[in-house]
């Protein structure tokens, strides 16, 4: 993945914000496990270190499951009461883990919130925490895109469906969506076909939802659309604001992204043929809509 001791980037540290919000923890993590140590690709919370060894690491026992791991309390839990980090005053007590999973079943590290005091997840958390996780994995296998070079790599496109693709999108995201209590719906009318490779066209549109999900205020709501005519396009609005992510300002051909998981969104969009356009009828209004198009196929 090329991302071991790289700096801080702007979507890892979304994601660990809102796993701390959605789960009520003060600390929220992006462990990625090597062979001796646990590195941190994001944090939150009052934790100061970038790294510690993998042997204390509660990462380290939460990557050999498929699911989430949750310890609600760490001094009555026989494999973590003599860590050194619960042991110490106003240590780790509550921890909770989701595997951060590759397609090919490799397991990389974890997202994980974590308290001082003991802590108990309901359902949509949990839920809300194993969908973060998935949104984690798909940044780093969009961000080893670039930095491996493979994002010119062109297998075979062939015809695709672009409702499907996005309905699978939005069901990945739908756990997320109900955690913060943001409505997320899905409209499409005629038949809307793209010339595509499925697979990096999936990745980029789920980053541009999920864009669109972290914008979106706590109780509110993300209205997605598919429309076959004139040309397929995805129209999406939100009421986050109007200042344009990283990646449609690429898009735009304004400059290049900053960072690499949004210039991977934007070239792969690019390679597809599509195009950004604002439909926002009131300037400076919070409410934003805009239009991705395609080449019809």
């Amino acid at each position: 993945m090329a991302v071991l001791d790289t700096p801080p980037e702007t979507d890892f540290d979304d994601i660990v914000r809102i796993a701390s919000e959605v789960c009520g923890a003060p600390i929220s993590l992006v462990s990625l496990i090597d062979t001796e140590r646990q590195w941190f690709k994001a944090k939150v919370g009052d934790l100061d270190l970038a790294e510690t060894p993998r042997e204390v690491a509660f990462c380290a026992h939460a990557i050999m499951g498929r699911d989430l791991m949750v310890v609600p309390d760490a001094t009555a839990d026989a494999r973590f009461a003599d860590n050194p980090y619960v042991k110490v005053d106003d240590g780790i007590r509550f921890y909770a883990g989701a595997p951060l999973l590759t397609a090919e079943g490799a397991a990389l590290g974890t997202l994980c919130v974590v308290d001082h005091s003991p802590h108990k997840l309901n359902l949509d958390q949990m839920k809300g925490l194993r969908a973060l996780a998935k949104q984690v994995t798909e940044l780093l296998e969009l961000r080893r895109l670039v930095v491996t070079e493979q994002l010119d790599a062109k297998p075979a496109p062939r015809a695709v469906d672009l409702a499907y693709l996005t309905e699978a999108r939005i069901r990945e995201l739908r756990g997320i969506a109900d955690a913060r209590n943001i409505a997320i719906t899905l409209g499409f009318t005629d038949a809307a076909t793209v010339h595509a490779d499925p697979a990096k066209l999936s990745r980029a549109l789920d980053y541009v939802i999920f864009g669109a999900l972290k914008l979106a205020p706590a109780g509110g709501r993300v209205a997605v659309r598919v429309l076959g005519t004139p040309v397929p396009t995805i129209e999406i609005g939100h009421a986050g604001g109007s200042i344009k992510p990283e990646w449609q300002v690429d898009l735009e051909g304004r400059r290049e992204a900053d960072e690499p998981v949004p210039r991977a969104v934007a070239d792969i969009l690019r390679a597809h043929g599509a195009t950004v356009m604002d439909t926002s009828a009131i300037v400076g209004s919070p409410d934003v809509r805009f239009e991705l198009r395609f080449p019809p196929h």
